[in-house]
């Protein structure tokens, strides 16, 4: 007892067994530490991180591919797209126009149906490359009609055609059906007044915009009886190249 006491009341020994204990302590954190270290606390891996890295890469990659099928979706539904040959067959929408009919033969890629009804059922025939529209004494109705596969988006583009008329004085009236059938049938000034010459007309959709979706129009119509467009019930008219084009803007 005497010792431990002279022990604590001399300064050295004191702080030696101050420094001891201190090192006991360490030394025994120490183990804890690196048992931590072994044990518990190994390094994060890599590996998870690799997962998810490649999982945003695979969702980006889909992402790309579906926003371009759904582009390719949205411009099939609009114009469809066609093979090299086909396409120098009836031409690109970027370049000159698309034809729905080129010279008398339908784009099969676009057109469901083409005929003659009405009046025009008993003379009209396709012949070379054009049409020949013959009208007939009988209802006062003579047509074309085009009847298309998918409604297409015409908003933007005009409808493009080249005629003649055997006289010179015929009429031909452009009429087009909407997606709820709903029609329009063109006024009388843009209408075409034919000569006996080939002409090429143009049907721009901006006046007519609010009487049908021009967003889904499903079929075109070529009038040219005795009641719908005035004509003779003898009148003959030469239709052709029937394309829809972009719309030109004029610049002012």
């Amino acid at each position: 007892m005497s010792k431990i006491i002279e022990t604590l009341n001399n300064p050295f020994k004191k702080e030696r067994m101050r420094s001891s204990a201190q090192e006991e302590i360490a030394k025994i954190y120490l183990k804890v530490s690196d048992k931590n270290k072994k044990i518990g606390h190994k390094p994060p891996s890599k590996f998870p991180w690799a997962i998810a890295a490649a999982a945003i890469a695979l969702a980006l990659v889909l992402l790309f591919f579906k926003s371009n099928i759904d582009v390719n979706i949205k411009i099939l539904g609009e114009i469809p797209s066609f093979a090299a040959s086909e396409t120098d067959k009836f031409g690109s929408i970027r370049e000159k126009g698309l034809y729905l009919v080129k010279g008398s033969e339908p784009n099969k890629y676009i057109v469901k149906y083409t005929g003659f009804t009405g009046d025009a059922r008993t003379f009209s025939r396709a012949k070379g490359d054009e049409l020949i529209l013959c009208n007939s004494r009988g209802s006062g109705w003579a047509n074309y009609e085009i009847r298309l596969k998918e409604p297409l988006d015409l908003t933007k583009l005009d409808i493009k055609y080249t005629a003649r008329g055997e006289s010179g004085d015929e009429s031909l009236t452009v009429v087009l059906v909407d997606s709820d059938n709903r029609t329009y049938r063109a006024e009388r000034d843009i209408s075409s007044d034919l000569s006996k010459s080939w002409q090429v007309y143009t049907l721009n959709f901006k006046p007519i915009k609010k009487a049908l979706d021009t967003k889904n129009i499903s079929a075109v119509r070529f009038e040219f009886g005795t009641l719908t467009a005035g004509n003779s019930s003898v009148a003959t008219i030469y239709l052709k190249d029937i394309c829809v084009t972009k719309t030109k803007h004029m610049g002012w």
